[in-house]
C-alpha cells in the first residue's frame, strides 16, 4: 500500500453549491431563493470554485414603508463567491451590473 500526502481534493460541485447556498441564506437578510447561474473551477489554481448566484430577497422599500402587496415583490440581487478546497468561504461581493458590461 502506498501512503497518500495529505493535500487538498477536489471539492464536488454538489457540495460547493451547498455551502455557497447555506452562507448566502445565512450572510444576507430574508433570502427568498438562490439561483446559481455559474459555478467553474477557481481561476486561481488551486481547488476551490469560482461561483456567481442570483440572490431574491423582499423588496426593502416596500418593506420599509409597510406596504402590503398581494404577492412578494422580490428584488434580484447577483453576487460572486469564491469558494476553496476546504470549503471555507474566501470572499464575495454583490455585482447587480451596473459597471456596463
Amino acid at each position: 500500500m502506498t501512503e497518500e500526502i495529505d493535500k487538498p481534493q477536489s471539492v464536488g460541485l454538489l457540495d460547493a453549491q451547498k455551502t455557497a447556498r447555506e452562507f448566502l441564506e445565512s450572510a444576507l437578510p430574508e433570502v427568498r431563493r438562490v439561483d446559481f447561474t455559474k459555478m467553474a473551477p477557481s481561476k486561481s489554481g488551486d481547488a476551490g470554485w469560482d461561483i456567481e448566484a442570483d440572490v431574491w430577497q423582499p423588496n426593502a422599500t416596500l418593506e420599509t414603508l409597510g406596504i402590503e402587496t398581494q404577492r412578494p415583490v422580490l428584488d434580484q440581487h447577483h453576487y460572486l463567491l469564491r469558494i476553496d478546497a476546504l470549503l471555507n468561504i474566501l470572499g464575495f461581493e454583490l455585482h447587480d451590473g451596473d459597471e456596463g458590461e
